[in-house]
């Protein structure tokens, strides 16, 4: 019974397990979600694909930005490698380069100093071959100068210059050099060509110091060999009366009367051709150590062993030992000192700019030296060395605004520009600085 009742129960459960098991799943999806589904997934792999054609095409798009710069960089690669072949031709092209190819084009059949005047006449109105020009005027005038020489130093000169490279910038120091190493150039010629040539090449205490001392050297070797020419003069004058006493003594119908009247008539030649030379010597030997530093300006070594810039024969500025320690400053601007002194002397205005005024063979004062100074570093003038014959050009220029041909006195146009302070009868140092400043900056004083 008990066992029934329990058949009866598992019976009963398990078909409750079953229904609830029923209860529990969900119904079948119908046809409307179905399609629902179907559409979403339908979307989102759109969106999916949307996404990666997205990333595509910006990926094409900074590839292709990347291709670009990198077009770009290689543009500028090759611009730079153009430049880069265009300085080199620049530099293959140098003034040097031009001027070597040129005269290599005309040198067939033609003297150096046809060499020389074409290339004067090619190249004169090119400033940056300037120092170039310079030389091969100085080349013309050294075979000038050589013209008057004996023959055999003539010959050596022009063959010297007949080695030199025109296209050189250096071209005329060298040959310079040479002509002082050569013994076949007498020390009278070359001191004649240390003071005629070269100096406008120093620019320097130290190059003007060294030239001077040059020429007192060649000056001393010059009187040694007058001397030893006096000497030999004076050996032929007595061996001349030797052999005319002993001619004298002997019968006329003597054989050996020839012999001597030989010997008498070739040593008197050699007394005639040595003298000759001492006269030649004696006129090339220097009055004074000196020479042209700049056209118009001579660097000068006074017999007590001082320097001087002579401006004329009745003006010298003396140039500050140098035997003290820290004088070069003070050296060089006295030497540049004198550009300015004389261009503004000339203008008959200096005695105005400098006080106290300058005074003939003296040295410069501080006060002197500073105003120099002043007058060329508001002209934007390099004075950190010896001026060169352009700076000098332009400053004679420049200052000459100071004093134009108007009609008026100098005092008359430095008061018009405010220079000279009449009530205080001075120089008003804040206003001539200003008037310098406006000449540099326009190239005159009416802008």
């Amino acid at each position: 019974m008990l066992e029934n009742f329990s058949t009866i129960r598992n019976s009963n459960d398990s078909k409750e397990s079953v229904d609830s098991l029923r209860d529990n799943q969900e119904p079948p999806p119908s046809l409307e979600q179905l399609n629902y589904r179907a559409k979403q997934q339908k979307r989102q792999r759109k969106s999916h694909e949307k996404i990666e054609s997205e990333e595509h095409r910006s990926a094409d798009f900074n590839l292709s930005n990347e291709l670009s710069l990198l077009d770009v960089s290689m543009r500028n690669n090759e611009n730079k490698k153009l430049i880069n072949k265009d300085q080199i031709r620049n530099k293959e092209l140098s003034n040097e380069d031009r001027i070597k190819n040129f005269t290599q084009s005309i040198q067939q059949g033609k003297s150096q100093t046809e060499i020389l005047s074409l290339l004067i006449s090619k190249f004169e109105n090119e400033e940056s071959v300037s120092t170039w020009v310079e030389n091969w005027r100085n080349f013309q005038k050294l075979h000038n100068f050589a013209q008057d020489k004996p023959p055999a130093e003539r010959q050596a000169i022009q063959n010297i210059i007949a080695k030199a490279d025109f296209s050189s910038e250096n071209a005329f120091v060298i040959t310079l050099n040479e002509i002082e190493q050569s013994n076949q150039v007498s020390n009278a010629t070359k001191l004649e060509i240390s003071q005629k040539f070269g100096g406008e090449r120093i620019d320097s205490v130290d190059g003007l110091n060294f030239r001077l001392q040059e020429i007192k050297s060649q000056t001393k070797a010059l009187d040694k060999e007058i001397e030893e020419k006096n000497s030999a003069k004076n050996s032929l004058d007595s061996d001349i009366q030797s052999l005319e006493d002993e001619l004298e003594k002997l019968p006329l119908g003597d054989p050996r009367r020839t012999e001597l009247e030989e010997k008498i008539e070739q040593k008197k030649a050699v007394l005639e051709q040595t003298e000759k030379e001492i006269d030649r010597l004696k006129k090339g030997k220097p009055k004074e150590i000196s020479f042209p530093l700049r056209e118009g300006f001579t660097a000068k070594l006074n017999p007590d062993g001082s320097r001087s810039i002579q401006l004329d024969e009745n003006f010298a500025i003396k140039i500050p030992s140098n035997r003290l320690p820290f004088t070069d400053t003070k050296n060089l601007r006295s030497i540049n000192l004198a550009f300015p002194f004389k261009i503004l002397r000339d203008l008959k205005i200096a005695d105005y700019l400098f006080i106290p005024n300058l005074e003939n063979n003296s040295i410069p004062t501080k006060s002197q030296r500073d105003m120099g100074h002043l007058i060329l570093s508001s002209l934007g003038i390099d004075d950190t060395k010896i001026l060169s014959g352009e700076n000098i050009a332009k400053l004679r220029k420049d200052l000459s605004f100071l004093n134009p041909e108007n009609g008026k006195t100098g005092l008359e146009n430095l008061i018009e520009l405010g220079v000279w302070d009449v009530e205080k009868r001075e120089l008003n140092h804040i206003q001539l600085l200003e008037v310098l400043k406006k000449i540099r900056q326009n190239g005159n004083l009416t802008q």
